[in-house]
């Protein structure tokens, strides 16, 4: 996991980890990045129409998944990290909620059949894994048609939090790679972090 509270343990060679020890709620939801990366601004932000199944890749302590559940019918919460679900249970089971289905496993193989998902959350972890490439197609098969991907990571210059600069993907990396696959709907920036909101073509 990251410091916006995404686990980061999905590309065999991700050169910027983080440990799970300790309290990794407190570490990973401060208020600075809170403030930072509201998680209701950015979920609002992606226009959900209908309530279908959204995958959260990468989903750490729940972060984005909980807002998520309010909005979709179903929620794929996927992290490496047993810790990080085991987090994520405890939560669930304080919070009441029904709607969110927790996996162990890598975000590049999702465990679901071809075009049955119709929303996919990629936050903070795009330039985590070994093949950016194969994370958006594992995207792509995922989604139904015309289904969307949302990409959010840090900008590629200095913030006070976050992997090093020169592990960073900027946006125009996440819109030329996806581009065979994806088309661009919407785009958000701020000083740390830019959310892209693509469809499936």
């Amino acid at each position: 996991m990251d410091e916006s509270g995404h686990s980061n343990r999905h590309g065999r060679h991700a050169g910027h980890r983080f440990e799970p020890d300790g309290d990794v709620t407190e570490r990973l939801e401060g208020r600075e990045r809170e403030e930072a990366i509201p998680a209701d601004e950015v979920v609002r932000r992606l226009g959900f129409s209908s309530k279908g199944l959204s995958v959260d890749l990468g989903a750490g302590t729940g972060y984005f998944s909980f807002p998520l559940s309010e909005f979709a019918g179903e929620v794929l919460s996927i992290d490496i990290e047993p810790k990080m679900l085991e987090v994520m249970t405890g939560r669930i089971s304080e919070r009441a909620i029904g709607n969110i289905q927790l996996v162990q496993g890598e975000i590049t193989s999702v465990p679901l059949a071809d075009s049955s998902a119709d929303h996919v959350l990629a936050a903070f972890v795009y330039h985590e894994v070994a093949s950016q490439k194969r994370l958006l197609a594992e995207c792509a098969r995922v989604l139904r048609p015309g289904g969307r991907l949302d990409v959010i990571d840090f900008q590629k210059r200095e913030t006070s939090f976050g992997p090093p600069v020169g592990e960073r993907k900027s946006p125009e990396h996440v819109i030329r790679t996806a581009g065979k696959q994806f088309r661009l709907e919407s785009r958000f920036e701020t000083d740390v972090f830019y959310q892209l909101g693509l469809s499936k073509k």
